[in-house]
């Protein structure tokens, strides 16, 4: 039997003090990883306990309604399809478990919440599936694979601009709690015909993950990223998807690059500029190479 993958590396580097809405994981021997963004927060109400520190070095409750998203679905990635499951099948019955999840997690009633309230995410999930690697993924993380030296970006990256134009029109016309205003809006028809389509508590979004196969070819490395890592591409421009890797290669790579993304996130007015609905936003990749 052909080994899953091997783990390299990988960082998570909140924008705030506290862990932030970004999850990874992997499972070697499954040959599975993946990387979860928890949609900021931005309803009218918590629905999950708030996290308090105990004293005792133990923290109850999350920091925030992404927080626990986050942390829930990366849980439910480390139990792998069962055998011959097709992929949109094994997110839909993960989907299911979490709308399952929230309803015990919450501190109050999840029915009758406005979408806007609810708990979402982005997130991309690869397996190794024999001679090939497959991916999915709803909403804007990303990954890229390098094969015989050559890198490919997995996900929308044309979505990904969009997104920036749309927010830095929004922040230029008008101020930054508008821009959150907009965000609700948006939240009000996720996972409905013709919008965006997301991880949330609804088992149908995962028919529209967008699903891509890669073919092995001998050595390849993977880093799956969320869309505030994969910053450094888009907007920065600071380096090509080659580069990237590269970089991530090196010893300390992941840190060092996290460490360059925050050198250009300190200054607020650039933000309406490039896009930006936050200065900062929190950073996750996970790095793994299969032979």
């Amino acid at each position: 039997m052909l080994p899953g993958l091997t783990f390299l590396d990988a960082v998570n580097f909140p924008s705030g003090s506290g862990t932030g809405d970004d999850r990874y994981g992997f499972d070697e021997g499954a040959g599975t990883a993946w990387v979860v963004d928890g949609a900021t927060d931005v309803g009218t109400m918590r629905l999950f306990p708030e996290a308090i520190d105990t004293g005792e070095g133990q923290i109850l409750g999350w920091e925030s309604d992404a927080a626990w998203y986050a942390e829930r679905l990366s849980e439910r990635f480390t139990r792998p399809p069962e055998q011959l499951e097709s992929t949109r099948a094994y997110l839909e019955r993960c989907i299911r478990d979490m709308a399952a999840k929230a309803n015990e997690d919450a501190a109050v009633p999840i029915a009758g919440q406005p979408r806007h309230n609810l708990p979402s995410a982005g997130g991309i999930w690869m397996r190794r599936q024999d001679d090939h690697l497959e991916f999915a993924g709803l909403g804007d993380c990303m990954a890229i694979v390098e094969i015989d030296g050559h890198c490919q970006i997995i996900g929308d990256v044309e979505g990904i601009r969009a997104e920036y134009r749309m927010w830095g029109k929004a922040i230029g016309e008008q101020d930054r709690a508008a821009g959150f205003a907009k965000a609700r809006e948006i939240r009000n028809v996720m996972n409905t015909d013709g919008n965006h389509w997301v991880f949330s508590l609804h088992p149908e979004a995962a028919a529209h993950a967008g699903i891509e196969q890669v073919r092995l070819r001998r050595e390849n490395r993977i880093l799956l990223m969320s869309d505030g890592f994969f910053r450094l591409i888009e907007p920065y421009q600071a380096y090509t998807a080659a580069q990237l890797m590269a970089e991530a290669c090196e010893p300390d790579g992941l840190p060092a690059l996290a460490n360059a993304l925050r050198a250009r996130e300190r200054n607020p007015e650039d933000d309406a500029a490039m896009g930006r609905l936050k200065t900062s936003d929190d950073a996750c990749a996970v790095l793994v190479e299969i032979s």
